[in-house]
């Protein structure tokens, strides 16, 4: 009977302290201060995990802080500790709303077609610079040796050999 008295009194004061810190979170999230609200309802939360106040307020903040994917986890911890027809549930109905909504990605415009690429980019253009430069260069030189003889000097071989 002893234990029983002394575990439901530091329920008691678990929930006290609890309440201290919700309070604390509460009155920090009003003034702005997220980030002290969030500790502070993080605390009341881990003291009294069953109790669905922390949690709303712990989305409410982590919604101010753009921390959607984790205040949809906190306003998912709410709804499944209070009744469907608690005061409080649209509020989160709409938090949840505003983050699902907040998640989806925005329809971006096309993108401009790309510019065209220049004719001196492209692989086949440089061969065929390349073939016409080699052409030019036999041209040039069949040209310029007009069909003349080979100039090495003749070579005469005999019956028994070439010298």
């Amino acid at each position: 009977m002893l234990v029983l008295a002394a575990s439901t009194s530091h329920a008691d004061n678990g929930d006290a302290v609890a309440l201290d810190h919700l309070d604390r979170g509460i009155a920090a999230y009003r003034l702005g201060d997220y980030p002290t609200a969030h500790r502070e309802l993080g605390l009341a939360q881990e003291l009294a995990p069953d109790h669905p106040n922390p949690y709303r307020w712990l989305a409410l903040t982590e919604i101010k802080q753009g921390d959607c994917r984790d205040a949809l986890v906190h306003i998912e911890a709410f709804m499944s500790r209070v009744p469907v027809g608690d005061a409080r549930v649209p509020e989160m109905v709409a938090a949840r709303q505003q983050c699902v909504q907040e998640a989806q990605p925005v329809a971006l415009a096309p993108a401009p077609p790309p510019e065209p690429t220049p004719v001196y980019h492209r692989w086949w253009f440089w061969t065929a610079v390349g073939v016409v430069a080699v052409a030019a260069v036999g041209v040039t030189i069949a040209a310029t040796h007009g069909g003349d003889e080979s100039t090495l000097p003749p070579i005469k071989c005999s019956p028994g050999g070439c010298p």
